[in-house]
């Protein structure tokens, strides 16, 4: 069968406003090194290895560690609807909708597939059969929902399959009172797709529904239960559901029905689908989707009447199940809590998958839209103020009274204050509980008085437990930033061979990122700052891909260098050389050992770059041998303008080291998306916070070796863009040396900045306002050219890059 790829797995697929939307990208973000999203090794972490967990794992992951911190574990059974073939590593991509119409691909075959080669079997002309149907809620606030759901669902065509096979058996295969029979089921399944694609109300078609015709007067009794069966549930799936309870209801009442058990429990499902999709749409049930809590209602009294009962057709369980959806939305405090004790543990959970879905769903739907989680890492916030995460965790403290579980889940993922108050009393009070000495020691922080308690607790935990590498990353880090750097780095060395065993690289990168923290040398800080990038996610990566792209043209060369191994600076690494660190410091990481070769010379260009801005060219000349050799040639021994024009012509440099992979492996290379030169805010770079990242605390640096490295830091940051620093010396240069035969390829360089770097990425460039900086910059070295060097081939290939013109005196 093809079906339609459905951006969300429930009904609602998607919300479209009445405008118009243009997307803009590709969008990127930083090479990972740690996976926050969910574990490396799935199959690893369902079997009880939790690695080091995270605030920002999906519910079901944190769901799953819960078990094993609860004392209990995952049966195979249990593991086995999440158990993936193959690592995070080796998934494919998934794929997307290219557009707003659905994309189809061949799905694997599906009951509906079995239904139509069975009754292939028996009759010719197989109908086109689309499980989904697809619907259009116009709200009166001037929106379409768009969504999808399974109106006809396996069960459906199970049964079919079992009854044609029956009745082919009682009648013959090829006697008239099949053909009649399946002739109607063709009917019945006619219903249940709809059209497949979004139509506005105005232009959506018009279908009408397809009934089974009336059995022959002369037809056997059994085709004449079959009708009354096969009319009743073609009414269901055209959501005919008045018409369609009747028919079920009589044939509840008629005994001699093979089919009055099942129809008994049928009479509920018609409440239920009814109750769903005949809501008042702007009654919405705060944040759930919405149903008619009337018809709801009466579908959990017909249910409990018959959970007791071994109806023929349905099983008990099957009942139960139902009944289970049904109350999760009438008496959904009552469910969540019996959900939580189930899928808590320790005893296995028969019914763990469904319990699970059904917990995440409700929770999904009434937090995910608040600031109850951090995704972003504990700077970003994903654009939410620490504020809105204290009101978002005490306006849930009522869902977390529903049990233990929920409460846990909540706090755990919240970075407010308040979950880490609520999280610290619970621990308190509850000493024993290990989910909640997780959730404690995650996140105290070194002013909090239950420090010194949290670590004494969390020595206790043995390397067996599932909580070990948790306890064990949250305790050094405290001991690290309670100034206890040593007894951190003593612990570590007994530590890695037991973080080694994990085979969890996010976990081992955790770790070594912390131990460079307690690094007492510049080399042993440098021996722990690269870690293996487990996702190359970043701009710079894509810049790198697309220069040895461009370089399949026999024409384009340019100096880029692919390393083949995967060592890089973190995020924490990058902001300590950044923003920690003197430029003679730096010099010294340059011609470190304890680097790998790429990244010395990625440390190295940073500090000649450095020192040119700086004016300390004493320092940029010791850098130059250490520089590829084609920058090398590039810049010379001529300082001061000559080297600001090296910069000028290699798009990659700048005077940081970007997190993952770096620019400057592809210095020389102009890349599609703006990534060039820098910014005027780059030490803010991934920060809401208008001044450079502040740096971890790193054991060998010294106070006053960390403040000489923050005003280097400040010094550059002062200086603004590159199209505003190097822009305006290009120009004073031009007027203080007119006949310098460099002059007009530097105009020409200053343009192609402008026009490729941060200005035009960053704002909407108005060429003609007068107090715009860069702007201005642009007008004069434009007039510059076309006045003084109209004839030179420079000004005529920066014709593209020209603006406004604007006399100069």
């Amino acid at each position: 069968m093809k079906r339609p790829i459905s951006l969300l797995p429930l009904a609602v697929a998607a919300v479209f406003p009445f405008i118009s939307v243009q997307a803009c990208g590709p969008f990127f973000s930083e090479d990972v090194f740690v996976r926050k999203m969910g574990a490396d090794r799935p199959a690893d972490f369902l079997a009880g290895k939790l690695g080091v967990l995270l605030p920002t794992y999906n519910r079901a992951d944190l769901t799953f560690a819960y078990r094993y911190l609860n004392g209990g574990t995952l049966s195979p059974e249990e593991q086995k609807p999440y158990l993936p073939a193959r690592s995070a590593d080796e998934q494919p991509k998934e794929i997307q909708p290219a557009g707003p119409n659905p994309v189809y691909y061949n799905e694997p075959v599906g009951p509906a597939d079995e239904w139509v080669d069975a009754r292939g079997h028996y009759a010719g002309a197989n109908p086109d059969v689309h499980p989904v149907k697809q619907f259009n809620t116009v709200y009166r606030a001037g929106f379409i929902l768009a969504g999808e759901y399974d109106n006809c669902q396996a069960d459906a065509f199970r049964t079919a399959i079992a009854t044609l096979e029956n009745r082919a058996k009682s009648w013959g295969p090829h006697s008239p009172e099949l053909a009649d029979w399946i002739s109607a089921q063709d009917a019945v399944f006619s219903n249940c797709g709809g059209p497949r694609d979004y139509f506005p109300p105005e232009q959506k078609p018009v279908i009408h529904p397809a009934q089974p015709s009336d059995a022959p007067a002369n037809a056997p009794l059994l085709l004449r239960q079959d009708r009354a069966y096969q009319k009743a549930a073609a009414q269901f799936y055209a959501a005919q559901f008045a018409q369609s309870r009747a028919g079920f209801q009589a044939i509840a009442q008629d005994n001699a029905s093979p089919w009055h058990g099942i129809a008994r429990y049928l009479v509920a499902r018609t409440l239920i689908r009814e109750a769903f999709l005949s809501a008042k749409k702007d009654d919405a049930q705060e944040g759930m989707a919405d149903f008619n809590s009337d018809l709801m209602k009466q579908a959990q009294q017909a249910l409990e009447s018959m959970r007791n009962e071994h109806l023929p057709g349905i099983s008990p369980h099957a009942v139960q199940q139902m009944l289970n959806l049904v109350r999760l939305r009438t008496e959904p405090e009552a469910r969540l809590s019996e959900i939580s004790a189930a899928l808590a543990g320790p005893k296995p959970d028969p019914d763990y998958k469904r319990d699970l879905e059904d917990l995440n769903w409700y929770l999904n739907n009434k937090l995910d839209q608040t600031a109850i989680r951090s995704d972003f890492g504990a700077e970003e916030y994903g654009g939410r103020s620490l504020p809105d995460f204290d009101a978002a965790f005490n306006d849930a403290a009522d869902l977390g009274s529903a049990s233990p579980l929920i409460d846990w889940l909540i706090s755990f993922q919240s970075p407010s204050d308040a979950a880490k108050q609520h999280a610290l009393q619970e621990w308190q009070q509850h000493k024993a509980s290990l989910p909640w000495l997780v959730a404690a020691v995650s996140k105290a922080s070194p002013e909090d008085s239950q420090v010194s308690a949290l670590l004494s607790a969390a020595t206790h935990i043995p390397p067996s437990s599932p909580a070990w590498a948790t306890v064990t990353y949250h305790r050094l880090r405290l001991l690290i930033d309670t100034g206890h750097a040593a007894e951190a780095r003593r612990e570590l060395a007994s530590a890695f061979p037991k973080v080694q065993a994990i085979g969890n690289d996010s976990v081992l990168n955790l770790f070594t990122a912390l131990r460079m923290r307690t690094a007492p040398t510049l080399e042993d800080a440098l021996a722990d700052a690269p870690l293996r990038i487990l996702e190359a996610s970043s701009e710079q990566q894509a810049a790198l891909d697309e220069c040895f792209q461009v370089m399949q043209d026999p024409k384009r060369k340019y100096d880029c260098r692919e390393d083949k191994g995967t060592l890089q600076f973190s995020r924490d690494a990058a902001d300590i050389l950044n923003n920690a660190l003197p430029i003679d410091t730096l010099a010294q990481a340059a011609r470190s050992k304890a680097l790998p070769a790429p990244l010395n010379q990625s440390v190295a260009m940073v500090t000649w770059v450095r020192g040119v801005l700086l004016k300390n060219e004493k320092l940029a000349a010791q850098m130059l041998p250490l520089l590829p050799r084609k920058l090398q040639q590039q810049a010379g021994t001529s300082a001061g303008f000559h080297w600001q024009m090296a910069i000028l012509r290699n798009p990659g440099l700048r005077p940081y080291l970007d997190p993952g992979v770096q620019r400057s492996a592809s210095y020389d290379f102009v890349e599609s998306f703006a990534d060039n030169w820098w910014c005027a805010n780059w030490g803010s770079a991934y920060s809401q916070k208008n001044a450079p990242r502040p740096a971890e605390s790193v054991a060998f640096l010294t106070s006053a070796t960390r403040a000489a490295g923050e005003k280097e830091t400040a010094a550059l940051l002062a200086l603004g863009s590159a199209d505003e620093y190097l822009g305006s010396r290009v120009l004073d240069y031009a007027h203080a040396h007119p006949d310098d035969p460099d002059v007009p390829e530097a105009l020409y360089l200053t343009l192609r900045m402008i026009r490729y770097g941060c200005y035009h990425a960053s704002s909407e460039v108005d060429a003609n306002k007068q107090d715009d900086r860069v702007a201005t910059i642009a007008r004069e070295v434009g007039a510059v050219m076309r006045q003084r060097y109209s004839t030179n081939p420079w000004t005529r290939k920066a014709a593209p890059y020209v603006w406004p013109a604007k006399k100069i005196g």
